[in-house]
């Protein structure tokens, strides 16, 4: 099992646009082969976070290959400032 965070932080002024973009890219990822668990969380900060949970790393490839993901990569540039991937640490 693959788990993971994704934090993402919006470009001054594009909070509105950025969760646009991070819509349609939740609603396809989960219905995906081998994801267990694609959650977005949101503050008023325009901070942004996935928590993703995948069976497979094989499925995490397929899904940062499909075109719901390159087409919210291609629209990041402008809208998001950084991104911080945060593994899940096991104790």
């Amino acid at each position: 099992m693959i788990e993971f965070s994704v934090i993402i932080f919006s470009k001054p002024r594009q909070k509105d646009a950025l969760l646009e973009a991070l819509t349609p890219l939740v609603k396809a990822s989960r219905v995906e082969k081998g994801a267990v668990m694609y959650d977005l969380h949101s503050c008023e900060d325009g901070v942004f976070v996935i928590t993703e949970k995948w069976k497979t790393q094989e499925a995490l490839y397929a899904h940062e290959a499909t075109a719901h993901f390159q087409s919210f990569q291609e629209k990041a540039d402008t809208l998001v400032e950084k991104v911080l991937r945060l593994p899940l640490v096991s104790v």
